[in-house]
């Protein structure tokens, strides 16, 4: 199938995609306007139909057309209306250990009518990978993607493993289309793609989309992978020990994105450097007031705040996010020389270390900080 990589590109364009890195931004908000007005017409049509249905009007071809006729509006309708939502970037999202594999299999599952009907091939192979998600943003994902697949193909293959480095959940579907699929009518799948996009992108997922002849393959990335992140857990026993050496240049926490709260260029160098050592993200904002945007637009996975900057603000973003997620990682950067002091795992405190300690115990900290989330 050509497919889109970004929006507003013509059906026969399929670059590379990467969801919430460099992409541009679409204001998707007549979308849901559009699918909201669709809502009331589209239920009048369904009581017509019901109507008609039951006084033995139609022949049973005619039944059956138009009920996948509304039913492809309907789903229009409500697309467009996720989609706005979605772009507006403000959701809530709970973070929990959820069987990738178990739902894929159940999707495909209540697909399968489907494949018989459209007379479509589908191969699987499906190995069991754990992942920390918004459940309900991670069911939608996974049905976009294979409503994605079934527009006009001919074949699907399906397959879900975990890669050698990065340890990442890796989802891949390849959609092989049918010759009368090439057009630019192939439209059904568009609004598909913006929607998986704009999910993607919410929940931190990397989306790429590979075209070759023939076939599209869609790959969906999840850096929060269990197997991933169980070392974590092993590795908080090294930390307690202090030897911080244990953990320079380890690949378990690759991709986990930290914020830094700083202006101090100092401190955020040794931020830096720890993080880079680890394999971490880091990215800097000068005040809370740029967290807070920077979380509402992509929540990071630990956040880290120089005091001076500490203020209402922070708090009020604090508390919010432990609502949430009641373990999330917060660190302290303090000026009061040796200091280090690690909060419990259940606790509302916050880890603080002091800034001449920051090269020698921050990889442990860091490492500990993150193990409480998972």
């Amino acid at each position: 199938m050509n497919l889109p990589g970004t929006p507003g590109d013509p059906p026969g364009h399929s670059p590379s995609k990467q969801a919430g890195a460099g992409s541009s931004r679409v204001d998707f908000s007549i979308a849901g306007v559009i699918g909201a007005e669709l809502s009331a017409p589209l239920h009048s049509l369904l009581q017509v139909f019901h109507a008609l249905g039951d006084s033995n009007r139609l022949s049973s071809d005619e039944r059956r057309t138009l009920e996948e006729a509304w039913e492809a509006a309907n789903r229009i309708a409500r697309q467009s209306q996720q989609l706005a939502r979605l772009a507006e970037g403000r959701l809530r999202q709970s973070h929990e250990r959820v069987s990738l594999d178990e739902m894929l299999e159940s999707a495909l599952r209540e697909r399968r009518q489907v494949f018989l009907a459209r007379n479509i091939q589908l191969e699987q192979s499906i190995k069991a990978v754990e992942i920390i998600v918004d459940p309900g943003l991670l069911s939608n994902l996974v049905h976009t993607a294979l409503d994605w697949a079934l527009h006009g193909s001919q074949q699907v293959s399906v397959t879900l493993g975990i890669n050698d480095w990065p340890e990442h959940g890796l989802l891949s579907i390849t959609a092989a289309q049918r010759i009368e699929a090439l057009g630019p009518g192939h439209g059904g799948a568009l609004l598909n793609w913006h929607l998986l996009e704009q999910i993607a992108r919410a929940m931190g997922v990397t989306l790429t989309s590979r075209p070759t002849e023939g076939a599209t393959t869609l790959q969906l990335e999840f850096a929060r992978t269990v197997k991933h992140l169980e070392g974590l857990t092993s590795m908080e026993i090294e930390a307690s020990s202090g030897d911080s050496a244990l953990h320079t240049g380890t690949k378990a926490l690759a991709g986990l994105r930290v914020l830094l709260i700083c202006t101090d260029t100092g401190v955020r160098a040794e931020v830096e450097r720890a993080c880079r050592a680890l394999g971490l993200r880091p990215d800097t904002v000068a005040d809370s007031a740029q967290a807070v945007r920077a979380t509402e637009r992509d929540q990071p996975h630990m956040i880290i705040v120089d005091e001076r900057l500490r203020d209402e603000a922070f708090d009020d973003l604090m508390q919010d996010i432990r609502r949430l997620d009641p373990r999330f990682g917060f660190l302290e950067i303090t000026e009061q020389a040796n200091t280090l002091e690690v909060s419990s795992w259940t606790g509302d405190s916050i880890t603080r270390v002091s800034r001449d300690l920051l090269r020698t115990q921050l990889p442990s900290v860091l490492t500990l900080e993150l193990a409480k989330a998972f």
